[in-house]
């Protein structure tokens, strides 16, 4: 939805989208710690040291399934809300040629009346192609700096999600954060690992 977004708030608008990320985190421990709760407060299981295979109780196995579907629930509806967005107008206007459809659908986002105009989109149908592609000089001259300011950030972004995503049981046990594996059952783990 950021094609339809002005110009003003468009980097905004995708920066919230990325600033998500972090909540959806946030939301994912919080979903850890309830359902951890909920079956540690059921299910009483000793510790792995004490009993390996008691600790981990045949129910513990439902922690997990339901941590994921959480997950999926979120995912699932940006798929269906997906499937119902309009097409960008870029697309429908330069490969479909199609400017009733670009009124329409810009008309609908915006939820303003526009006028189909085929004259324009011939015109800038005819500009773009023009244009130089993605591995010509010129395009790496005119936007290279932006390529490299937009990489570097995306990276460091990746870097720091999913590292502390893949590696922060590892992290936390080695600052303190969480004791011992052995000393905890299953269950007690996802909730001390979903709580740090």
């Amino acid at each position: 939805m950021s094609d339809y977004a002005n110009k003003k708030t468009r980097g905004a608008f995708i920066a919230a989208i990325f600033a998500m990320q972090g909540f959806e985190i946030l939301a994912g421990g919080m979903v850890g710690i309830i359902l951890s709760a909920a079956f540690k407060l059921k299910f009483d299981a000793p510790s792995y040291e004490i009993d390996p295979i008691g600790s981990t109780f045949s129910q513990a196995d439902y922690v997990w399934r339901l941590i994921v579907m959480f997950g999926a629930l979120p995912a699932t509806l940006t798929y269906y809300w997906h499937l119902k967005m309009p097409e960008t107008a870029y697309y429908t206007a330069l490969v479909a040629k199609n400017a009733k459809q670009v009124a329409a659908d810009i008309s609908k986002v915006l939820q303003v009346k526009i006028e189909a105009e085929p004259e324009k989109i011939e015109h800038i149908a005819q500009e773009t192609s023009n244009s130089f592609g993605f591995f010509y000089k010129q395009f790496l001259h005119r936007h290279r700096l932006h390529l490299l300011r937009t990489t570097s950030n995306w990276f460091l972004l990746d870097i720091t999600f999913y590292s502390q995503n893949l590696f922060q049981k590892d992290i936390f046990s080695a600052t303190g954060w969480l004791p011992a594996a052995k000393t905890m059952n299953a269950v007690e783990e996802v909730y001390k690992l979903a709580r740090a």
